[in-house]
């Protein structure tokens, strides 16, 4: 009826009336309008009359179009017509009480509902406190109650009165009432959830709601657990990925049985093969591992190997005067003075002949004083020092060009090893927290100044592959003396800020370089839940041996202590806490099944995970009151008052 248009309602009342003015007369008096058709006829004209306000104006406006229609078509006037229809609606509210009871309700529960859901703040669903929805609620009670009892009573005061008190009164007990029976009706849907998701979850139905209650605590759902679990990894398992979840592992690891060997075994074989997977990653990522002595021993191999090039250089050479580059070196001296002036005095004396003040006209002389400077210069920290015998090298170097015509391109060579060498002792520093690394900027313009040719040498430089070899060097040193503590082994390769991970990009390319930290952050995350939960396990066996033998009652902080403590944000945290321990206690206790705790142990490491992800899936919704209860509730209480008043 609810659904029907005004001019449906009348044309279904008027065929009614009909039905019923036919059949009146062959009726004797007094016999009880209790058949079938009277019956359908009460509970139409029943639900009709119970819509609030507007039912029996709804309903008399029907029967008065009806006795009208029929009295132009019969031999009775309308007074009479009219009669005879109140005299047999009466007669059939009076056969059938019950069915026109149930009607008014239906129809006055039908015809509130879509105001309910019209204007849900006016029935105390809106925001604000419990007693300020329920002040509102009562207060549309109390209206909806007057105007309803005016209109059946025709006015009459008091029965209007007592229309908006007893509406008022049960519209006041709505907010409340629909709080506490929609908790009840979501406890009941949510039983029944809970055992068609276990089922698809293939799990034992309590051990799937402790499983979805940690899943759900955790900030995680149906979508965000398997992408997380994809995210970190073949390994990664569902006790990973927060805290409820892994004090459910760790009760389970605490409780002799199947569950314990389950947990315990996966996480003990994960941590069993986390240095062969974090040492795969790094010889995929930075190519294979290489010791620093042995690369720079081959390079220093290959200096030596220059020495015969020198030596047929030199047979070409030609004598050459040095007293221009004497005569330089004497000016300098007498200008300068302290260890600057004793360095050039000491370079001055090497151009002599052996054992004489004769200057030397041998290049191969110049050469040796050259490679002299250049030891001097490895240890030279005197800014001064080190620009005099600069510009003495430089001279000397420009003599030798002259002199021995071949002498650079094989300098050119020699010059590419000591730079390779010199860059193999730069990338082991390129994981230091200290003066010596290189900021991520500096490094850049050192590969990028590294790949470029110097002098008269032909091709891009090895100097780049030199730094990534000695940083791979010392990332396999810190692996070697850290493999039994994953957590300090990826703070000492990603260190502290993101300098390390710009300088191993800048080394070995950016997706390598978060490919291998992102290897290191699973890790350290596996190793944590492998921590958390053995720490937590033996933790729990201890309470529940301190409880059994009553020593563990007496020191409970509980909600009242955490409010004299935090006030309401210490007793809501307090109250969270003691949820979540409340399921570690009864996952340990012995009225919890193995059967459960198995079940639950199975999922927590992940196996059926796409099982378990369908039953999250169909578990969607839980712990929100369907839709519908608090709108039928509401008109119920509602039409409970107002019934009482007509």
């Amino acid at each position: 009826m609810a659904e029907m248009t005004p001019e449906q309602q009348r044309a279904l009342v008027i065929a009614a009336a009909r039905l019923r003015l036919q059949r009146q007369p062959q009726q004797p008096q007094g016999l009880p309008a209790d058949d079938a058709i009277s019956v359908a006829r009460t509970g139409l004209g029943g639900v009709i009359e119970g819509i609030p306000i507007v039912g029996p104006m709804i309903r008399g406006g029907t029967e008065r179009a009806a006795a009208a229609t029929l009295a132009a078509f019969s031999d009775e006037t309308y007074d009479q017509v009219m009669d005879r229809i109140h005299d047999a609606n009466r007669a059939e509210k009076e056969a059938n009480p019950i069915v026109d009871k149930g009607a008014q309700i239906t129809g006055a529960v039908a015809g509130t509902i879509p105001a309910v859901m019209a204007a849900p703040a006016a029935f105390g669903a809106g925001g604000g406190s419990l007693l300020l929805r329920s002040g509102i609620s009562g207060l549309t009670g109390a209206t909806i109650g007057g105007a309803d009892a005016g209109v059946r009573s025709g006015g009459d005061a008091e029965k209007i009165k007592e229309g908006i008190t007893l509406g008022g009164l049960f519209g006041l007990g709505g907010p409340v009432a629909g709080k506490v029976i929609g908790a009840g009706a979501r406890s009941l849907v949510d039983a029944l959830r809970t055992r068609a998701a276990a089922r698809v979850a293939g799990m034992d139905p309590q051990a799937f709601g402790y499983f979805r209650r940690a899943v759900t605590d955790d900030g995680l759902d149906a979508v965000t657990l398997p992408q997380r679990l994809q995210e970190m990894g073949s390994k990664a398992i569902p006790a990973d990925l927060g805290p409820n979840l892994q004090k459910q592992a760790g009760a389970l690891a605490a409780t002799p049985g199947a569950a314990q060997t389950t947990i315990r075994t996966t996480l003990a074989d994960r941590a069993a093969g986390a240095n062969a997977r974090i040492g795969q990653t790094i010889d995929e990522t930075t190519g294979r591992n290489v010791v620093p002595s042995e690369v720079q021993a081959d390079i220093a191999a290959n200096q030596n190997a220059h020495s015969p090039l020198y030596r047929e250089a030199f047979r070409e050479a030609r004598p050459y005067s040095t007293e221009p580059i004497a005569f330089a070196l004497e000016a300098d001296i007498s200008r300068l003075r302290g260890p600057a002036q004793a360095r050039l005095r000491q370079v001055r004396g090497m151009l002599n002949i052996a054992d004489s003040n004769v200057l030397s006209t041998d290049p191969g002389v110049m050469f040796q004083t050259r490679q002299a400077i250049d030891g001097l210069l490895k240890t030279e920290i005197d800014p001064k020092v080190i620009s005099a015998l600069t510009e003495a090298r430089q001279m000397l170097d420009d003599g030798l060009t002259r002199a021995v015509p071949r002498i650079k391109e094989i300098d050119a060579g020699y010059a590419e090893l000591a730079r390779q060498d010199e860059a193999v002792t730069r990338g082991q520093q390129v994981l230091d927290s200290g003066r010596t690394a290189p900021r991520p900027s500096e490094l850049a313009g050192e590969v990028e100044r590294g790949a470029q040719p110097q002098g008269m040498q032909i091709g891009p430089s090895a100097v780049p592959l030199r730094l990534s070899q000695g940083a791979r060097a010392e990332i396999d040193r810190i692996v070697g003396t850290n493999s039994n503590d994953i957590v300090a082994m990826n703070r000492l390769i990603k260190g502290e800020g993101d300098w390390n991970r710009a300088r191993l990009a800048t080394l070995f390319g950016p997706e390598k370089a978060e490919r291998l930290f992102k290897v290191l952050d699973n890790e350290s995350i596996w190793a944590d839940t492998a921590n958390t939960v053995t720490r937590n396990s033996e933790t729990a066996a201890r309470l529940a041996a301190q409880n059994e033998l009553g020593g563990g009652a007496s020191g409970n902080f509980g909600v009242k202590e955490a409010f004299k403590a935090g006030g309401f944000l210490g007793a809501a945290r307090s109250a969270a806490v003691d949820k979540v321990d409340d399921i570690v206690r009864a996952l340990m206790s012995s009225e919890t099944g193995n059967a459960t705790r198995e079940s639950l142990a199975r999922a927590l490491i992940g196996e059926q995970r796409e099982k378990l992800v369908q039953g999250l899936m169909r578990a969607k919704g839980m712990g929100t009151t369907p839709a519908s209860v608090d709108p039928v509730v509401k008109a119920l209480l509602l039409n409970a008052g107002t019934s009482r008043a007509r």
